[in-house]
């Protein structure tokens, strides 16, 4: 008998989810799929939007498994592939291996009473306000009574990746008067003094690290795009620059901005956007100490923003633990090790108690 889509090994599963595209914003086919192999597990659930929540058990407090299922957008040649040792292909690592977990561990446990809801979600690889998780989180029926734990699947290189450090983007504009290039005091020009010496503000102020529960966070200003000009000849009326901030579990996302105006200048218009908090490493909750001590995995600091930190805002304990490599995200031939997939399955099945 063959296997159904979305069926089979975790690895099946896999390259199943990797061979179907779900970039950004175009999450629809995919979704469809997923929602009907969770129908044919005969398991409750419900769809939102693109977003599926899928829940089994007696009614206890569930352990939730959370994952995205949208991409970024293909390298040309869009290869995917099985070879001996790891599924290659668009959203392997980031985060499709660790969906296929999560629907492994969900043919697992439609026949069992065991209590634990999947969060299969769209929409993550874009602004955070867009995020199909927050709808999930204000419009589910199956989230209560909430989870005693959630463990987010991202990319972990199979570790622990405890906490979240807040993320926040600033445009940053420096305005002047155009002119002829020939005639340049008939101006002002935008690339000015002022946006120079911000420049070099920014250029300078280097990494912090920030000690939380014995793990090193680093709080980051990151200058990541600048755009001025218009033609060789006219005098630039306009520059911006757009700066990526991150913040340490425990900092204040308004001391950060502050600071960002500040190395700005007093001329510089701030605008921002996507500005996601940080999330503590949780590691002293019982649930996530009890995981720890049963697993014996590793714990190393998140450096990054995950949807760990929506599960902290949402009053859960939450950790991120998946198969995927954190280098392989968004990478040209992403891929993840089978190797993997297959031992986060187990670790997780152990979490939940089964056979």
């Amino acid at each position: 008998m063959s296997r159904p889509f979305l069926g089979g090994s975790v690895a099946d599963i896999c390259l199943d989810l990797v061979a179907t595209p779900s970039v950004y914003g175009e999450e629809g086919a995919l979704a469809d799929l997923i929602e009907r192999r969770v129908a044919e597990l005969d398991v409750e659930h419900e769809r939102i939007g693109d977003s599926i929540v899928a829940r089994t058990g007696s009614g206890g407090a569930p352990v939730a498994l959370v994952g995205h299922f949208d991409t970024v957008p293909n390298w040309p040649d869009g290869k995917v592939e099985r070879t001996a040792d790891r599924i290659v292909g668009r959203g392997a690592a980031d985060m499709k291996g660790g969906v296929a977990v999560m629907l492994a561990l969900l043919e697992r446990l439609a026949a069992t009473p065991r209590d634990a809801v999947l969060i299969l979600y769209d929409h993550e690889e874009g602004p955070h306000e867009d995020n199909g998780i927050h709808r999930i989180l204000a419009e589910s029926s199956l989230l209560e009574p909430r989870p005693s734990l959630a463990v987010v699947l991202e990319p972990s290189g199979g570790t622990v990746h405890a906490g979240a450090v807040g993320s926040i983007n600033a445009q940053i504009a420096y305005r002047g008067r155009a002119a002829h290039a020939a005639r340049p005091w008939e101006g002002e020009n935008a690339i000015s003094v002022e946006f120079a010496d911000a420049l070099g503000r920014f250029a300078r102020r280097t990494p912090v690290a920030v000690e939380v529960d014995g793990l090193t966070y680093h709080d980051t200003v990151t200058v990541t795009m600048l755009n001025g000009g218009v033609v060789h000849n006219v005098v630039p009326d306009l520059v911006e620059l757009w700066i990526n901030a991150r913040v340490a579990p425990g900092g204040s996302v308004e001391r950060a901005k502050a600071e960002v105006v500040e190395l700005a200048g007093p001329t510089a218009e701030v605008t921002w956007s996507d500005v996601a908090p940080p999330a503590m490493p949780s590691l002293h909750e019982p649930p996530v100490r009890d995981f720890l001590e049963r697993s014996g995995l590793p714990v190393l600091p998140k450096q990054a923003w995950t949807d760990v930190a929506t599960m902290h805002a949402w009053g859960v304990p939450a950790f991120n633990y998946g198969p995927g490599e954190s280098s392989q995200a968004h990478q040209p031939g992403e891929w993840v090790a089978i190797d993997r997939l297959e031992e986060c399955e187990r670790v997780l099945a152990a979490e939940l108690g089964l056979p």
